[in-house]
């Protein structure tokens, strides 16, 4: 993770790199190949990366061109991250020090030579220089739709002067299958990421929407041709391994989360059986439960409202998440009213069996906590034991 002086150092020797790279001109002994980097320890890594090289040992010219450059400390960063309008920059850099970060990291870095004419090589280069510059190099960062592998996706379709099919016979994925699989090592991020992305996450991906992930981007091209002046042809010539580790995507956590929340529920309706045969309620644990799911209930409602980001809206995560049971936890603690308020645990129970149907796919420790709610939900509403 770049701090702010770091980041200032690596964007003054951008600058001036880049300045040297615009005056110049590819030879026909040039390559341009797709960088592919394997995900890495830090959140903010966990989906790998993807950036263009351009190489040409006839001048000496070793440039990549990288979608992915942002300062995690940059003023209301977080704020505007989760609004979805965190804004990214474009740079072209020196392959000498853009390897080395990757190294360090101890990340692997595939490289895929494109089977380019001569062409489409230089007005492709043309486009990254134009794409480079101050006026240009900054774009809307969209996690989904707009990010580090769609744009390279989409330079390369727009500028190959040529035509290009990538095979479209790919399994049927949503987006919250595929970014699942990089979660393995990230449980509580998964959870997180499960609470406030909404049901539009759950629709089937195009083969060509699936490229927003770096691995699916690399996996694509293997396949994928290009047909210039009439002849169909590999649309890479070859691909190379620059560095190899082990992939931390296939490391493995324990379920955590639905460990935690399994054995709060268990914890629950424990307390609750006993309180039943005892002839009690332990109404502490309705003000805790429900004040604290409607308060998570607040946080993914703003996100709903507020954000950007064209995957969080609708989300039925708030039918169990219910914002209003922060205000009813309050109330329930007067026993002077509880008589009135006792009604709102029916609706509470319908929105919680709602929610198993409403057709979004929840994390599995979501279902331990609505088992948690309807537990008491069951001990409030019942006849109370004689």
């Amino acid at each position: 993770m770049m701090n702010m002086r770091q980041l200032l150092l690596i964007l003054i020797s951008i600058l001036g790199f880049q300045a040297q790279i615009h005056a110049q001109t590819l030879s026909p002994d040039a390559n341009i190949s797709i960088l592919t980097c394997n995900p890495g320890t830090e959140v903010y890594s966990m989906y790998g990366h993807t950036a263009i090289r351009v190489s040409d040992p006839a001048t000496g010219l070793d440039a990549v061109f990288n979608y992915g450059v942002f300062s995690f400390e940059a003023p209301n960063f977080l704020y505007r991250f989760a609004k979805g309008q965190t804004d990214y920059l474009m740079v072209g850099q020196k392959f000498s020090s853009f390897l080395p970060e990757y190294e360090k990291d101890k990340r692997s870095v595939y490289e895929q030579v494109l089977n380019l004419s001569p062409e489409g090589k230089i007005r492709l280069f043309e486009a990254l220089l134009e794409n480079a510059r101050p006026e240009n190099r900054e774009y809307r960062y969209n996690f989904f739709m707009d990010n580090c592998a769609t744009r390279v996706r989409d330079m390369i379709e727009r500028n190959a002067a040529g035509t290009i099919r990538f095979n479209d016979d790919r399994p049927t994925k949503t987006y919250r299958d595929l970014i699942k699989e990089f979660h393995h090592s990230f449980r509580w991020i998964d959870l997180g990421i499960d609470l406030l992305v909404g049901k539009k996450a759950d629709e089937p991906v195009s083969a060509s929407g699936q490229m927003f992930l770096p691995e699916y981007l690399q996996n694509q091209f293997v396949g994928a041709e290009i047909t210039i002046d009439g002849k169909t042809q590999p649309l890479v010539l070859e691909t190379r391994t620059l560095v190899e580790y082990p992939n931390t995507k296939l490391n493995s956590n324990l379920p955590w989360p639905a460990i935690v929340f399994g054995l709060l529920f268990l914890l629950v309706a424990g307390i609750s059986i006993r309180d039943y045969f005892r002839k009690k309620n332990s109404d502490w644990l309705d003000y805790w439960l429900f004040g604290l799911t409607g308060f998570a209930g607040l946080i993914i409602g703003w996100f709903t409202l507020y954000s950007e980001h064209p995957a969080m809206s609708p989300n039925y995560n708030l039918l169990w998440a219910f914002p209003l049971n922060l205000f009813f936890a309050f109330v329930w603690r007067f026993k002077k009213w509880r008589t009135k308020t006792k009604l709102y645990f029916w609706l509470i129970g319908a929105l919680l069996l709602i929610s198993f149907v409403a057709g979004q796919q929840l994390n599995p420790a979501v279902y331990f906590i609505i088992l948690t709610l309807l537990v008491r939900v069951g001990v409030n509403l019942a006849p109370e034991r004689k």
